[in-house]
């Protein structure tokens, strides 16, 4: 009963999502943009990252043929959607 028990608080303990730890899902207009968390390259969108709410957050978007774009998460939810702009 004993080793159930520890079995038991260590799967528990391994669902476990830290406080402060949210998901985010990042979409773009157009999607396939590259996405860069803090400063280091997580994937295209759409995605969904993990960010530590303690910490200052941001994504830098980026794709071929549109500008930039830099988007702190502070105060962002469950989701956000950037637009890019087309460079001229």
């Amino acid at each position: 009963m004993k080793n159930f028990a520890i079995v038991l608080i260590i799967s528990l303990l391994s669902s476990f999502t830290p406080s402060g730890t949210k998901t985010i899902l990042v979409k773009t207009d157009p999607s396939g943009a590259e996405v860069i968390l803090n400063g280091y390259f997580v994937g295209k969108s759409p995605i969904e990252i993990k960010i530590d709410e303690k910490q200052y957050n941001f994504l830098s978007i980026s794709k071929s043929n549109y500008k930039r774009q830099r988007v702190e998460l502070k105060g962002i939810d469950k989701e956000i959607e950037v637009k890019l702009e087309k460079e001229l």
